[in-house]
This record gives C-alpha cells, structure tokens and sequence, in this order.
C-alpha cells in the first residue's frame, strides 16, 4: 500500500510540474509574440491536445486572421475534413481549394510563422476564414 502512495503522490507531483513548466514557457513566448497571458488557458488547450487552435487577432483590412495552433502541421486533415486540399504548397505557405488537384487556384492560404517555439505556433489564414470555420 505504501509503494502505490508512493507511485501516485510521485505521478502527480510529475504532472504539476510538467503543468508548471508549461505555462512559464507558454507566457514567456505569448508575451514576446506580442499576446497577454489571457491566452494561457486557450494555449494550453492546444499544448495539450485538447483544441486546434484559436484566433487571436483579425486583420479586416488585409482579410487576414491569424492563430495560434499546434506546431505539428495537423491542420491538413481538419481542412480535408471540411472538403479542402492543399493544391499548392511553398515552403510555409500552403495553398488550399475544393478541388484534389494541383493548381494556381486557391480558396485560401495558410501561412506558418517563423515565430515557432516548443508550445505553439502562429498561423495566418487568408481571405476572411478563421480556424474556428473548419471545426
């Protein structure tokens, strides 16, 4: 009985650390991106798997969003779940339409930042969608 004590108090003080150290780094590089810590929980969410991401600023002028988002490049399965493919893809920009085929058309673009740290990632998706439209 007593080693499982041990076992658990030692799993769970594993976890708190691992939660600690988690949102120290998530709030160092969110305050260098240029967001507040009311992002930390949303950030976490996607750290952790839980949420695909979320957008945390709309240019309205350029038709632009951008999001914070996994750092795996997951998102080409949620967009072909929505029935987008990616036609084109240049270095970090990926090209996507409604069509499985290769071509110079596009119904949007996403965009990954070079801002890349061990948390997350910053994304940019053009002509008005938003990451929230493909879940």
């Amino acid at each position: 009985m007593k080693k499982i004590k041990l076992l658990v108090c030692s799993v769970l003080i594993l976890m708190g650390l691992n939660i600690i150290l988690a949102v120290g780094g998530i709030c160092k590089y969110l305050k260098e991106y240029g967001y507040g810590t009311e992002y930390l929980f949303e950030t976490l969410a996607v750290y952790y798997g839980l949420s695909d991401g979320f957008t945390v600023f709309e240019n309205p002028e350029n038709n632009v969003s951008y999001f914070i988002g996994n750092h795996n490049y997951i998102y080409e399965e949620i967009f072909e779940e929505q029935g987008y493919y990616e036609a084109d893809r240049m270095g970090l920009l990926g090209l996507y339409n409604k069509t499985n085929v290769m071509t110079d058309e596009k119904d949007f673009s996403v965009m990954s930042h070079d801002e890349w740290c061990h948390w997350f990632r910053l994304y940019s998706i053009s002509d008005g969608y938003k990451i929230e439209d493909f879940k």
